[in-house]
């Protein structure tokens, strides 16, 4: 097992915890050559008591959302506000290359993942996908293989109330700090 490393962010005071030091089935450069600072779509699932507040933070960076929650009451103030609304974790794949969950429970975020209508069935090669959920380790180590042996990228960010950490390769965090800072904000 890889060893630990924590950094902090110069810029931002985001704390980061590196749990793999492997490189991810996609082509990192693939990934990494968008812009992460682009303003195009971010898939986002689960608005909850913090999956709701981090979105919000994103559209007031202006990154159009793609949303999602089993709850469509949750989804109906980020509608009103233009952004789109879909009817499952496979749409939001097939709309988004970059998609943040924050679910509740390990379950939860198994059936978003691996469900019948999960992201795996429309997830694209290259694509970036953020899990802050605050769940088992062992189910985030799982999804992380299965979302890689899809071809995209995962990376493990539960929020916890603390510092946020970020499970990822240090190269993989730096490329994409000025998108992950936008909803680390408190």
């Amino acid at each position: 097992m890889a060893a630990s490393l924590r950094l902090r962010g110069a810029a931002s005071g985001l704390r980061y915890w590196n749990r793999r030091q492997r490189p991810a089935a996609a082509s990192l450069a693939a990934v990494c050559s968008r812009s992460m600072a682009s303003k195009t779509p971010v898939g986002f699932i689960g608005l909850g008591n913090m999956g709701n507040p981090m979105a919000k933070n994103l559209m007031k960076h202006g990154y159009p959302l793609i949303i999602y929650d089993v709850f469509p009451d949750a989804c109906k103030e980020f509608q009103d506000a233009g952004e789109q609304v879909v009817s499952s974790p496979a749409d939001v794949a097939e709309k988004a290359d970059r998609i943040i969950t924050m679910l509740p429970t390990s379950i939860n975020a198994i059936e978003a993942y691996s469900g019948a209508n999960g992201i795996l069935k429309k997830v694209k090669k290259g694509s970036l996908l953020i899990d802050s959920s605050t769940i088992d380790p062992a189910v985030s180590k799982e999804l992380a293989k299965e979302v890689e042996k899809m071809g995209a990228v995962f990376m493990d960010a539960p929020v916890s109330g603390a510092p946020h950490v970020i499970g990822s390769s240090l190269e993989r965090r730096m490329k994409r700090k000025p998108f992950t800072s936008c909803w680390c904000v408190r």
